[in-house]
């Protein structure tokens, strides 16, 4: 999903039609939306307020090497993120989402994971490392639903392969 890459059009289980793509510097004050609209309710690891107000500040000066971040949005409004920055190991790369509670977290987690494997791919990244509690199914069921594979160790982030195995 490169810079000149155009919006990913997608149908959402609810049938809402959504646009995914990359996040640009214009899309501060959408980022920051979001953050206020977050209820402590919302779909999410890794990518909580302070997060995101780090990302919206990255987005204002910087060009997005070693990090990447894709938004979901519904006519202009941004309703979740996902974002992943590359570690000292190029090939490894954390990532952290978050979805508003208000719409159907399953389906905009696994279009934004989705859009970011391909970025990240192209990027060169070859597993990404996930803070995702083991009890959380729900978020392990996106690296699922997407075929990707994962291993979690006791108290580490969950590690997983963009790569079959």
């Amino acid at each position: 999903m490169s810079g000149s890459t155009p919006p990913v059009q997608v149908l959402l289980p609810d049938g809402v039609l959504a646009w995914a793509r990359r996040l640009r510097p214009g899309d501060v004050s959408a980022v920051m939306a979001l953050r206020g609209r977050l209820t402590g309710h919302d779909h999410s690891f890794a990518l909580g307020t302070t997060r995101l107000t780090e990302l919206a500040t990255q987005l204002t000066r910087s060009s997005g090497v070693g990090h990447t971040a894709v938004g979901c949005f519904v006519h202009s409004r941004l309703i979740g993120l996902a974002r992943y920055d590359i570690l000292a190991d190029p090939a490894v790369a954390e990532v952290a989402l978050v979805v508003d509670d208000r719409v159907p977290a399953l389906g905009v987690s696994t279009i934004l994971l989705e859009q970011l494997v391909v970025a990240a791919s192209a990027d060169g990244v070859r597993s990404f490392l996930a803070d995702v509690p083991a009890e959380d199914p729900a978020a392990l069921g996106v690296f699922t639903a997407l075929g990707l594979p994962f291993h979690l160790e006791h108290d580490r982030p969950a590690t997983v392969s963009l790569v079959p195995a």
